[in-house]
């Protein structure tokens, strides 16, 4: 079964986008650190120093709008880096700023020049159209694992992806797009160059993200001249395995700049619109894949799928993979926002929408006497479709080349920070799930009143994965206590991870229980693959 890319972008952080305004209530001031621009002070909260706010890049604004991230101003004097910054341009978040590339260092307080601790840094998710740093408290990591943590912005939506022929143009290279993942590659940049004045050491560098950022950590990973980095962690990234081309994309650009008020195309018209009319003109709950990275043949030479599987990456350890139920949440919004639970005839009518004349093939598939709810075997179909399956696909490229980890969270009623409350509905592991284990204070506070009560068993299983994360940017290998070994992912056995609370096991029938030799096809041809690639 063949078909076009169907994307669906995971948009769940949007709703969080202000979860993080400031610095937490009582703090003292903190030790000052030198940095390539100047010396910054931050804050002492509790037993973790707190760097917040530090620009890494010019603001891109004015003639640095949809340019390449350029250096940072140096400043005189000691700069206050006691609170985040603005976050980058966004749909109904009016704290943002186009002046947004700033990032925040978390770092135990008895962590000084020369303590070379690894460093941990996270890149946030939100369908490259929403999120920002300061939603993502590292705390319980930095303290736990004795480690530095980065949190950084990068420029999203139209500001950070819009490809365009004008753009291109007014570029030494010829190209546009991309301005977002080259963001986090300056910023790494500068994480190597200045960490090690915070207790980090520049030598173990690793890069995490969830969702749109565990798709740019896969971006990272194949990009033209990486940051050396230690290990990689990808979550819940894997739902797009091919980019657009730079001329696809600058022909959605051009229709995108004629919707905006440009349909003259030109450079000026583009430069003269609001951040405001940009962020507002992308909606995370309804995008339909328009936006995120493109293969320019200079920042970006290829797609995830087809540079995985011919070597073309940087090889360090990965660990990479995502949660059973993933599409459930996504599935709670249109609920939440309106829509009716799907019945019989509306679960067939979304499958013929979805893949025309496949449906049937599908609709024997996926059965709906196999699921409780008509919701549940919708959520099944792209859970399987978007995410587990590619991310399979990923892992089989990866793993003639380099140590693949592969996992599944396996939580029969997982926690959920930002999805809302549906009478009779069930979570199960949906897409962020996994985020409550990491980040424990995060939630949604447009639609929760705090963060999810983790159950005796989660607690556990939340030390072991702490413990997984960690051990990997320490040693190269994920290993914890509480756990047995977790195998490298391989072609033969192909080994997944099952974490179910509060223990783990491996899982060796991942491929069957989420259809992924019927999906094959179907998705190799969408990475840009031939048929009998590795899957």
């Amino acid at each position: 079964m063949t078909g076009p890319a169907r994307v669906r972008q995971p948009s769940h952080f949007v709703l969080a986008a202000a979860a993080w305004l400031g610095a937490a209530a009582g703090v003292a001031s903190a030790q000052v650190r030198q940095t390539q621009n100047g010396p910054v002070q931050g804050l002492t909260v509790g037993t973790e120093a707190q760097f917040l706010g530090i620009p890494f890049a010019a603001p891109p604004v004015g003639t640095l709008r949809w340019q390449p991230p350029q250096p940072a101003a140096n400043w005189t004097g000691t700069l206050p880096a006691t609170a985040f910054g603005a976050p980058c341009p966004q749909i109904g978040l009016t704290s943002a700023s186009e002046n947004c590339l700033t990032l925040n260092v978390y770092a135990p307080t008895s962590a000084a020049p020369g303590s070379k601790l690894p460093v941990l840094v996270w890149i946030y998710g939100g369908s490259f159209i929403a999120g920002e740093s300061g939603m993502y408290d590292p705390t319980t990591l930095v303290t736990r694992g004795n480690v530095v943590a980065v949190t950084l912005n990068y420029r999203i939506g139209y500001l950070g992806f819009l490809a365009h022929p004008a753009l291109s143009a007014a570029d030494p290279h010829d190209v546009s797009g991309n301005y977002g993942i080259l963001d986090q590659k300056y910023a790494l940049t500068w994480v190597r160059n200045n960490i090690a004045n915070f207790g980090g050491d520049p030598a173990q560098i690793t890069v995490f993200g969830e969702s749109a950022g565990g798709q740019s950590v896969y971006a990272q990973l194949i990009a033209a001249n990486p940051v050396k980095l230690k290990a990689a962690i990808a979550e819940s990234g894997a739902f797009q395995t091919n980019y657009p081309t730079l001329a696809t994309a600058e022909a959605a650009g051009e229709q995108a700049a004629t919707a905006l008020g440009c349909p003259d195309q030109t450079l000026s018209c583009l430069l003269a619109l609001s951040a405001s009319t940009l962020a507002n003109a992308l909606n995370p709950l309804s995008n339909a894949g328009g936006i995120g990275p493109v293969i320019d043949g200079v920042y970006l030479p290829s797609g995830p799928a087809v540079a995985f599987s011919q070597g073309n990456f940087e090889k360090i350890p990965i660990i990479s993979g995502g949660n059973h139920d993933e599409m459930r949440l996504f599935v709670a919004f249109d609920q939440y926002f309106g829509a009716p639970p799907l019945t019989a005839a509306t679960y067939e009518a979304n499958v013929q929408a979805a893949f025309g004349a496949s449906a049937a093939s599908v609709l024997a598939q996926y059965p709906l006497g196999n699921y409780t709810t008509p919701d549940y075997a919708w959520a099944a179909v792209e859970t399987d479709e978007i995410f587990a399956c590619n991310t399979h696909l990923l892992n089989a490229q990866l793993s003639p080349y380099t140590k693949v980890y592969a996992y599944e969270l396996n939580d029969p009623n997982g926690p959920e920070p930002v999805g809302p409350a549906i009478p009779g509905f069930t979570y199960g592991s949906a897409h962020g799930s996994d985020m409550s284990f990491l980040f424990p204070t995060l939630f949604a506070p447009v639609i929760r009143t705090g963060p999810p009560r983790l159950t005796p068993a989660e607690l556990t299983l939340a030390t072991t994965l702490q413990d997984f994360w960690l051990s990997l940017a320490r040693y190269d290998r994920p290993l914890a206590p509480q756990s047995g070994a977790w195998l490298t992912f391989n072609n033969t056995s192909q080994d997944v991870l099952s974490l179910v609370p509060p223990a783990t096991a491996i899982e060796t029938n991942f491929v069957a229980n989420h259809h992924c030799a019927f999906w094959a096809p179907r998705l190799l041809s969408e990475a840009g693959l031939p048929p009998g690639s590795a899957y």
